[in-house]
């Protein structure tokens, strides 16, 4: 059976304006990456018809980091726990964070500060097919933002 994948984000205009009668497709791959950028930046609650799609790893967003490998840790254990219940197409979860400081530049208040940058790596196989797959996202912390 084939199904078919979406683009996000969905691009209605041109769907409505240039007569064309499909949306943008993509890979599995593709969609299970899109799904997990999803979960990663929307926050639990957020989401109008299911509250408890998203990570909590926005509950660390600003939090004191007193020791980083029980962080790294926890914002492991947050992910590795939206992605178990939200993308049901990945099995075999392996989470691996790397948080450093980096020199952020606001280039519209003319600031500098430095921020958390935390790079996540997903590993996992397609439960469809068993072929291992790997992501990677870089979020910023305080406030949360991606790369």
């Amino acid at each position: 059976m084939h199904t078919t994948y979406y683009k996000t984000p969905l691009k209605l205009k041109s769907f409505f304006e240039d007569n064309n009668t499909q949306l943008a497709h993509c890979s599995l791959l593709e969609s299970i990456d899109q799904n997990i950028e999803l979960i990663l930046t929307t926050c639990p609650g957020e989401h109008g018809f299911n509250t408890d799609f998203g990570c909590k790893i926005w509950e660390m967003d600003f939090e004191r980091v007193l020791s980083k490998s029980k962080w790294e840790e926890d914002f492991s254990v947050h992910i590795e726990q939206a992605v178990k219940e939200n993308e049901k197409r990945l099995t075999n979860l392996k989470i691996k964070i790397m948080m450093r400081d980096v020199q952020w530049e606001d280039g519209i208040s003319q600031t500098t500060t430095i921020r958390k940058k935390v790079d996540v790596i997903i590993l996992g196989n397609i439960g469809e097919t068993g072929q291992n797959c790997g992501f990677k996202y870089s979020l910023f912390m305080g406030p949360l933002a991606s790369d």
